[in-house]
C-alpha cells in the first residue's frame, strides 16, 4: 500500500482544520488542535496556510480561562462561497452559499416541462451570472449540485435520474465547462444526509437513516460511524425503489409496490388541497 506523501498529510490536516471551523464555527487555536489532535506549532502553520489561501480570518488573541499564552481566534472568512444547485422536474433552484453555510442568496425558477440536462446547464449559468453580479462582494470558488439521481461523484456524471429521464448525462462536465468553475455533482439524499448530520439533526448521532422527498420521489442515505455509507458503488441508502407490500402499483422504473409507487407527491399535495407546492411553504 502506497503510503501518503507530506502534500497528503497536510490537504488532510488543511481539511481538518476547516471542517472542524465549519462545523463548530469561530474558535481558537487552542480549540481547534483539542478538536482536530494537532500539536499547538502544527495548528498555527495551517491556520497560516489557511489564511493565505483567504479562506479564514485571524482575529486578536482570546482568552479562556486556562493558563498560557492567549490563543489567536480563527473564524472562516465571510467572503468566501459557492453556488448550490438543485434541479428537479419542476424546478431549479440556484443559491449563493457561504463557507459558514449561509444561505446568502436563492432563487427557484418553475418548469412547464421536464427539463433536459442542457435546459438546466443553460438557465443555471444565467442565474449564476446574475447572482454573483449581485453579489460581487463574495469569492465563489465552485459549484455544488444536488441530483435526484445516481451519480459517480468522480466526475459528476448522472447514471440515472428516471424523474428527470436523464441517463449518462455529462453534467459536471458541462457545467465546467459553461462556468470555468470546479463543479462537485452528488446525489441530493446523500448530500441532505451530510448536511443533517454536519448542521441538522444528526449532530451527535453516529447511526442514522435520512429519507427526503420531493417532485422527483423518494431518496435515502445512511450515516454509520459518522460518515456516509457508499456501497460497493456508491449508490448506498437509495430506499426508494426497495419493495415495502405486494401492490401491483409501479413505480417509474418498473418496481412494483416499492416505497416511490406507496407514497407519491401528487397524494400527499392533493391531501393538503394543493395542486402545487414550494418546499419552502411547508
Amino acid at each position: 500500500m502506497r503510503k501518503g506523501t507530506s502534500e497528503d498529510v497536510r490537504r488532510e490536516n488543511l481539511t481538518a482544520v476547516l471542517r472542524a471551523l465549519m462545523v463548530g464555527g469561530q474558535m481558537s487555536r487552542a480549540d481547534l488542535g483539542r478538536l482536530t489532535g494537532r500539536n499547538r506549532s502544527t495548528i498555527a502553520s495551517l491556520v497560516s496556510d489557511l489564511a493565505s489561501l483567504g479562506l479564514v480570518d485571524e482575529q486578536d488573541p482570546v482568552t479562556d480561562g486556562t493558563v498560557g499564552r492567549p490563543s489567536h481566534g480563527v473564524a472562516l472568512s465571510s467572503s468566501v462561497a459557492a453556488f448550490a444547485v438543485h434541479p428537479e422536474v419542476d424546478a431549479l433552484t440556484v443559491a449563493i452559499v457561504g463557507l459558514d453555510a449561509t444561505v446568502r442568496r436563492k432563487v427557484r425558477h418553475d418548469f412547464d416541462r421536464i427539463p433536459s440536462m442542457d435546459d438546466v446547464v443553460a438557465l443555471a449559468t444565467t442565474v449564476m451570472a446574475a447572482r454573483a453580479a449581485e453579489d460581487s462582494g463574495s469569492r465563489i470558488t465552485g459549484i455544488g449540485v444536488a441530483v435526484p439521481g445516481l451519480v459517480r461523484t468522480a466526475d459528476g456524471l448522472v447514471r440515472n435520474a428516471p424523474h428527470l429521464q436523464w441517463r449518462d448525462a455529462s453534467l459536471g462536465e458541462a457545467l465546467a465547462a459553461a462556468t470555468a468553475l470546479p463543479v462537485h455533482v452528488a446525489n441530493d439524499a446523500q448530500l441532505g444526509a451530510l448536511a443533517e448530520r454536519d448542521y441538522g439533526a444528526g449532530r451527535g448521532v453516529s447511526h442514522f437513516v435520512y429519507l427526503n422527498g420531493g417532485a422527483s420521489g423518494i431518496g435515502g442515505a445512511i450515516v454509520a460511524g459518522g460518515e456516509l455509507l457508499g456501497g460497493a458503488h456508491g449508490y448506498a441508502g437509495e430506499l426508494g425503489h426497495t419493495s415495502v407490500s405486494g401492490s401491483t402499483t409501479r413505480d417509474t422504473v418498473g418496481i412494483a409496490g416499492s416505497l416511490e409507487a406507496e407514497v407519491t407527491r401528487e397524494e400527499l399535495l392533493e391531501l393538503l388541497g394543493s395542486g402545487d407546492m414550494d418546499p419552502e411553504s411547508f
